[in-house]
Parts: structure tokens; C-alpha cells; sequence
């Protein structure tokens, strides 16, 4: 490993301004926690600085549960709620969607009308 160098005074005052920047570059950053003392800049530029490294603990496996019960209410109303599809489907025919007159916004006319559908009558 290298010796350190003593810091002369102009040395040091460069460091400030850069060690002030910096941690202002780190909080703007939201990187609060990497922000860092000057000694400690200062082991940074030199390439001295060791990062503590900070373990979490793992997180143990648990096996998922299992619903006991086999019927499961909200399934039959969709059942039923399932039906009228059908029903939806025959009346959406019955009707189209078309630009309105002059640039304006969508509108649902009857598939009788839409020969006029569109147009300034």
C-alpha cells in the first residue's frame, strides 16, 4: 500500500468545494445515504475509502395456504353474469360507431341511419 500524502492548504480547499458538491450532487440524486464526511472524501479521491458493505437477512420460504373450502361464492354470479353475452352481442349488432359531423366526437347510430350517419342533414 502507498504512503498518504500530506494535504498542503491549497489541496484541502479543492477538496472542500468538491466534497460540497459532491454530497449536493448525491441529495439531489436522493442519495442521502452515499453522502460522505471530508475525511472520508477524502480516502475516496486518493482511492483509499473502503465501502461497508450491509447485509440484509434472507428471507425465509413459506409455503402458500390453501383455500379449504372448495366452492368459492362470486364464481356462480359470474356464471350467470356470463350469459347475457350473448344477448349483448345481438343488440351491439343492431348499431355502429361513426365519426360525428364536422370533426366532432364518436357517436352510435343505428345501421338503418348510416347512410346519413356523418353528413349535414
Amino acid at each position: 500500500m502507498r504512503k498518504r500524502k500530506v494535504l498542503s492548504e491549497k489541496r484541502k480547499i479543492l477538496l472542500k468545494v468538491e466534497h460540497r458538491a459532491y454530497n449536493k450532487r448525491m441529495r439531489a440524486k436522493y442519495l442521502h445515504s452515499n453522502q460522505l464526511t471530508f475525511d472520508d472524501y477524502v480516502d475516496y479521491v486518493d482511492g483509499y475509502y473502503k465501502v461497508s458493505i450491509q447485509t440484509q437477512s434472507v428471507k425465509r420460504y413459506s409455503i402458500p395456504k390453501v383455500r379449504e373450502t372448495e366452492e368459492i361464492p362470486s364464481l356462480s354470479t359470474f356464471r350467470e353474469s356470463a350469459t347475457g353475452v350473448e344477448e349483448k352481442l345481438e343488440i351491439s349488432k343492431q348499431y355502429t360507431v361513426v365519426p360525428a359531423y364536422n370533426k366532432g366526437p364518436y357517436m352510435v347510430v343505428p345501421v338503418e341511419e348510416l347512410h346519413t350517419a356523418g353528413k349535414k342533414v
